[in-house]
C-alpha cells in the first residue's frame, strides 16, 4: 500500500513538473510563442464570438474543453503513466528508462499529428525537442521519486 501511495505522488509530482517544463520552456522557443499568441486574443474572441452566436454555447464550450483536455492528457499525462506502468512492472530502476521512455512517448504522440507529406522543418523540430524534453523531465521526476525504489518489494529469485 505505501509502494502504491509513492507512485501515485511520483505520478502526480511528474505530471506538474512537465507542465511547468513546458510552460516555462516553450516561453524561450520562438514556434511557441507564436502558437501562445495565436491562441490567445485572437483565439479568445473567436471563442466568445462562437459561444455568442451558437444556438447552444454549452457545445461549444464542451468542444473547446474537451479538445483542451485531450491534448494536455496526450502530451503531460499519457507518456510518464505508460512509462511508469511498464517500469514498476518490468522492475526497472534505471532513471535513463523512465526519462528516455516519457520523453520519447510524448514526441511520438506530437509526431502523430504531423503531415506525412513532408519532414520537419526548423520550428516543428524545436517543438519536438522541447515535446521530447518535457516528458524527459517528468519522466526523471518520477524516477527520483518513486522510480528509483522501482520493485523493490518483490522477493529476490531463489
Amino acid at each position: 500500500m505505501r509502494r502504491l501511495f509513492v507512485i501515485l505522488v511520483g505520478l502526480a509530482a511528474s505530471i506538474a513538473a512537465g507542465v511547468v517544463f513546458l510552460v516555462v520552456a516553450g516561453l524561450f522557443v520562438p514556434a511557441t510563442r507564436e502558437l501562445a499568441a495565436d491562441f490567445s486574443l485572437g483565439g479568445m474572441l473567436a471563442l466568445f464570438a462562437a459561444l455568442v452566436s451558437s444556438d447552444a454555447p454549452d457545445r461549444v464550450w464542451s468542444a473547446v474543453a474537451l479538445a483542451f483536455w485531450t491534448v494536455a492528457t496526450a502530451l503531460v499525462v499519457l507518456p510518464p503513466v505508460l512509462a511508469a506502468i511498464i517500469g514498476e512492472v518490468a522492475g526497472l530502476r534505471s532513471f535513463v528508462w523512465y526519462s528516455g521512455a516519457a520523453g520519447l512517448l510524448t514526441a511520438a504522440i506530437a509526431w502523430l499529428g504531423h503531415a506525412a507529406s513532408h519532414g520537419p522543418d526548423s520550428a516543428e523540430t524545436k517543438l519536438l525537442l522541447l515535446l521530447f524534453l518535457t516528458g524527459a523531465v517528468a519522466g526523471w521526476v518520477y524516477w527520483a521519486i518513486a522510480g528509483k525504489m522501482a520493485g523493490a518489494a518483490r522477493s529476490p529469485a531463489a
